[in-house]
């Protein structure tokens, strides 16, 4: 039973004094994990705010149409010469 408390509270000890050194110290581990914070919620605000309900009920489109504008091909224009001529 004491081997077992012993054990958990060298645990609790070592993981106190690496977040303390990870507080404390300048560490790249750090900075990158702020950064990484900072970037999901400004990216999770963007997508709240401009892309997660249309600005109108008319505005909605079946997913096959969205696909069919986006992945198709538009047709060449047949060309008529120099527009800059006329």
């Amino acid at each position: 039973m004491t081997i077992a408390l012993n054990r958990s509270s060298t645990l609790r000890s070592r993981w106190r004094g690496r977040f303390t050194r990870w507080v404390r110290g300048p560490t790249l581990a750090r900075d990158l994990c702020i950064i990484l914070a900072v970037k999901l919620v400004l990216l999770m605000a963007l997508k709240y705010t401009f892309f997660n309900h249309p600005q109108a009920e008319h505005m909605m489109l079946p997913p096959e149409q969205v696909a069919q504008a986006l992945l198709s091909v538009p047709a060449p224009h047949p060309s008529r010469g120099d527009q800059h001529a006329r």
